[in-house]
């Protein structure tokens, strides 16, 4: 799962660009794969479908794949540099990265220790293994995918329960306890763990002070997240007032309208780009952060090989 950050310092589409171009230098594309179409990585990321293309043109340029009629973008190549331009373009990447590293404090054995787990994640002989994670909203699989491929440093897919089928294949499907039974149903022979979920604790606080003649408005990415993250946040807060919803992917008509009718206004992360230009507006307005629990995070660990 490839994660975005919308307010680094570098480019969305060098982001993209660097992030593929790893995914294919560490084989998770090999040549003559297909990479995704870029209106669905575009939807995936919630990033312009034109961002797509350019990341694409640039690797299409270093000599990483290709445009092909009906096919769209194939790799060609894992390596197309020679060994002295790679040697100059990785001593620039790894130049940049140590003084991020000293800037943050972290001395010469602590830069040692990371390095050389870096490495070993790198050099492991190992095949790699299909992680899936599916919940009955895209947000909740979603985020959940992003935590575990940056903790375990391993490729790890998202999707919703409808859409388990399609994943058969997979190593492991990691699925909220509640759906276990279900999606053991669907695939018997699979490897099915359950998960738990957790809401932050920032946006739980404050919607557990408001008062019941309140309208609390939230905002999701997606519309199949509306109904169970509001059935959660009653569940957990008590808050039995007003909740005036919307999702991002019917467009944001809607916010505006939203922002004037809230005490309290909460978004998912996924919603944060959609929502940031009508926050100066919001009286009061905290995201609502999604992720797995640590105990999951643990339990999870010990299963990958």
């Amino acid at each position: 799962m490839i994660e975005i950050q919308h307010h680094a310092k570098q480019s969305v589409k060098d982001q993209l660009t660097s992030a593929l171009r790893f995914r294919i230098a560490g084989g998770r594309y090999r040549v003559g794969d297909k990479l995704p179409a870029t209106r669905k990585l575009a939807e995936q990321l919630d990033i312009s479908f034109h961002t797509v293309r350019k990341a694409y043109q640039q690797l299409e340029l270093e000599g990483l794949v290709e445009a092909r009629q009906g096919s769209g973008y194939v790799i060609t190549n894992a390596a197309p540099l020679d060994k002295s331009a790679r040697m100059e373009q990785g001593a620039s990447i790894l130049g940049a990265a140590l003084q991020e590293a000293v800037g943050l404090g972290l001395d010469e054995d602590e830069i040692s220790y990371l390095m050389d787990e870096q490495l070993s994640l790198l050099e492991s002989d190992e095949e790699p293994i299909k992680i899936v994670v599916a919940a009955s909203f895209r947000e909740l699989s979603l985020a959940c995918a992003r935590h575990f491929e940056t903790v375990y440093q391993r490729a790890c897919e998202a999707a919703t329960l409808d859409e388990v089928s399609q994943h058969a294949d997979a190593d492991l499907l990691l699925v909220p306890f509640p759906n276990v039974k279900h999606v053991l149903a669907m695939n018997p022979k699979a490897d099915v763990v359950g998960i738990a979920a957790e809401l932050g604790e920032d946006a739980l606080a404050a919607i557990s002070r408001m008062m019941d003649h309140e309208t609390l408005g939230l905002v999701t990415r997606y519309s199949d997240a509306v109904a169970p993250l509001m059935a959660e946040i009653r569940n957990r807060t008590r808050f039995s007032g007003q909740v005036v919803a919307v999702s991002t992917e019917e467009g944001d008509s809607y916010l505006a309208s939203l922002v004037r009718q809230s005490e309290l206004m909460v978004y998912t992360t996924d919603a944060s780009r959609r929502v940031k230009p009508f926050l100066e507006r919001a009286r009061r307005h905290v995201m609502l952060t999604i992720q797995p629990a640590a105990s999951t995070v643990e339990r999870v660990r010990s299963l990958i090989p």
